[in-house]
């Protein structure tokens, strides 16, 4: 039988719950928000306190974070630095918009453009990915002039309308109208694709797949290529690989030739 591993100790103790049964929590999610959410397990999952790399239920039992609202937690749960730096601006400016001066916003976008690659400088803030891929498809297409985009098979870019056009993955998509103007290429998996990583001419054949799909489902003219360079369909919860570099680049050339935009790197956090 296979051993149960055991958190290790951690020097902390969750503050009592006072608040409705899960039950009770359950019953109004059902009366009260939308039915497209959903949960996981029968019995549903109670977080009500998180510190570090933990979150506790209600009755504090300790679990592991293995998934951490996608990045959005990456120094962990409640983190003293990022609490007293809320703390301290919420005291002084809740909120104001782009239209006005703000120190915060021009400083953080300085240092955020000092770690990024090459001419990678100017930052456009949202807030969340499917926002961030609809702003992208948006300017890529208002800056070339074209209007079909090259996506890849079993990919997720978000659950808006022009994300779930982008995205190739039935476990995210309604049967409404949709992915108009965008073709899905073969995805170049390295353990159950056409070609594997063993494959020298793996790279030359998945471009070929995006070339063809330009020559015959477009007008040969195309905005840009979308893909992500670690593909999880489900936002990191399959297992995940990353995109071979020979198959990135050789799919990304037939894109630049026939119109797409420059290739760019985009860094987000949800």
């Amino acid at each position: 039988m296979m051993r149960i591993p055991e958190l290790p100790a951690f020097d902390y103790q969750p503050r009592p719950y006072a608040g409705p049964h899960a039950e009770e929590v359950l019953r109004l999610r059902r009366e009260f928000l939308n039915p497209g959410i959903f949960l996981y397990y029968k019995k549903p999952l109670m977080l009500v306190e998180g510190k570090g790399q933990y979150v506790f239920d209600e009755t504090g039992r300790r679990y592991l974070d293995a998934l951490g609202g996608i990045v959005t937690v990456s120094v962990g749960h409640c983190h003293p630095d990022v609490v007293e730096a809320a703390r301290k601006q919420n005291e002084m400016l809740q909120h104001s918009t782009t239209i006005y001066l703000h120190p915060n916003i021009a400083e953080y976008a300085e240092k955020l453009a000092a770690k990024m690659p090459a001419d990678l400088k100017v930052c456009y803030f949202v807030n969340s990915g499917s926002e961030a891929n609809d702003l992208a498809l948006l300017m890529a297409r208002a800056y070339t002039g074209n209007y079909d985009v090259i996506a890849l098979r079993n990919s997720y870019h978000g659950g808006n309308a022009s994300g779930m056009g982008l995205t190739a993955h039935s476990t995210w998509k309604y049967n409404v109208p949709h992915s108009f103007g965008v073709h899905h290429a073969m995805t170049p998996d390295p353990y159950r694709g056409a070609w594997g990583r063993e494959d020298k001419n793996a790279g030359r054949n998945y471009a070929a797949d995006v070339k063809s799909l330009i020559d015959h489902a477009t007008s040969g003219q195309i905005a840009g290529f979308i893909a992500e360079s670690i593909l999880t369909s489900t936002c990191a919860r399959l297992v995940e690989f990353e995109l071979p570099m020979r198959c990135r680049r050789a799919s990304v050339a037939p894109a630049r030739i026939f119109g797409g935009s420059r290739p760019r790197v985009s860094y987000q956090t949800s």
